[in-house]
């Protein structure tokens, strides 16, 4: 089999790592730096003296604070007057919408156009400031993705700018600072790392290394979610989240997604539901039709689970993990129902009808779907 592998980024992991950052700003003699920090984040005082080391290194420290769980492309051409293309770095603080924004603004620096006029793949023309990523939360994976989502107003669509010009030159993950994540952002994060995880292993332009990161991201996520989320000060919990989450992305990053992830973004968009949530919401349903239509490799994650009958049959296995995922689901707290985010039977629709323009999605999707077979999934939901 012929197939490529990606991993741009500089990543160190494990609790404290984070301390190295301004080392790593002194060694390359920036001195000029913004930073993007998650409002929320304000007291965490693991990120306030990541910030104060920060500032005994350089010259000037431009800070600003991100409120938006889900920017829009109005917000970040507002936040962008914030920074501009003398900065030597730009420095994300934060979950995944924190850090797609400060990759995004270190493009937009050095590409003047409206940000709305850049989305899609590719379209960014000048190289932007280096960016460091250091998420809050164990999940999305934007410290080194060359991709950030952001929100269409007008056409109530999520669709990102995507561009290899802004991939953080380093990822600082250090579990610290994930400790105190809020439990709804932890599941939230958790199961979009799980997704990530499930979807990359059978997407159709899988490989046998992106198969690796999807298997051992499965194997470690699926007992520490239950664990950081029971026991949310179990910093070795929280280690296992992180790094699990980063294997996660790495196999998405090269294999792709699928239907799940597709689903979750109108319905982020038209009902504000977090990105993991919906995700977490999906990701038993699809997966068992995806079973049942054929995709057996789910099976594949039966075995790397411990205490668990033994099944013979491939198929029986694959169908056994649909079933592990969805007691997951009810055991975080997941809703059921659609109904639950004020979805009404009328709504599915068009809901069915924005996922399928997420067509690079459902290509990948491991067995053929139409908008019925949309619609018919958000109707067991509904």
């Amino acid at each position: 089999m012929n197939f490529s592998f990606c991993l741009k980024t500089e990543a160190r992991f494990g609790p404290g790592v984070a301390a190295t950052l301004p080392q790593f700003v002194e060694k390359r003699g920036y001195q000029r730096v913004g930073v993007i920090l998650d409002s929320g984040l304000r007291q965490n005082s693991h990120a306030q003296e990541l910030i104060g080391g920060l500032r005994g290194v350089v010259k000037d420290l431009k800070l600003v604070e991100n409120a938006a769980a889900e920017p829009t492309y109005d917000y970040l051409d507002e936040f962008r007057k914030s920074f501009d293309a003398s900065l030597d770095l730009m420095v994300g603080i934060g979950g995944g919408s924190t850090l797609d924004l400060t990759k995004a603004v270190s493009v937009l620096a050095t590409n003047p156009r409206p940000a709305i006029s850049y989305r899609g793949f590719d379209l960014i023309e000048n190289p932007g400031i280096p960016v460091v990523a250091i998420p809050t939360t164990a999940g999305t994976g934007s410290e080194v993705t060359p991709n950030a989502v952001f929100t269409d107003a007008k056409e109530r669509r999520k669709l990102g700018i995507n561009t290899a010009l802004y991939v953080p030159v380093l990822a600082l993950l250090d579990p610290y600072l994930t400790l105190s994540c809020p439990r709804s952002v932890t599941v939230s994060a958790g199961m979009d790392a799980l997704v990530h995880a499930v979807e990359s292993y059978v997407a159709r332009a899988s490989t046998p290394v992106s198969r690796m990161f999807s298997r051992e991201a499965f194997r470690i996520l699926l007992p520490n979610l239950p664990a950081v989320v029971e026991r949310p000060d179990d910093l070795e919990a929280r280690s296992a989240m992180q790094l699990g989450a980063f294997y996660a992305i790495i196999a998405l990053m090269n294999a792709g997604g699928g239907l799940t992830g597709a689903l979750s973004y109108p319905l982020g968009v038209l009902f504000k539901v977090p990105h993991g949530l919906a995700g977490g919401i999906f990701l038993a349903k699809v997966s068992r039709y995806n079973a049942e239509h054929g995709a057996h490799q789910y099976g594949d994650f039966y075995d790397l689970l411990d205490g668990l009958p033994n099944l013979l049959v491939l198929h029986e296995r694959a169908l056994a993990v649909c079933d592990i995922l969805d007691r997951l689901a009810g055991r975080l707290g997941l809703p059921s129902s659609l109904e639950a985010f004020g979805v009404r039977e009328t709504d599915l629709d068009v809901l069915a009808e924005q996922t399928m323009l997420l067509s690079g999605a459902i290509q990948q999707n491991p067995a053929e779907v139409t908008v019925a077979d949309i619609r018919k999934i958000l109707g067991d939901l509904a």
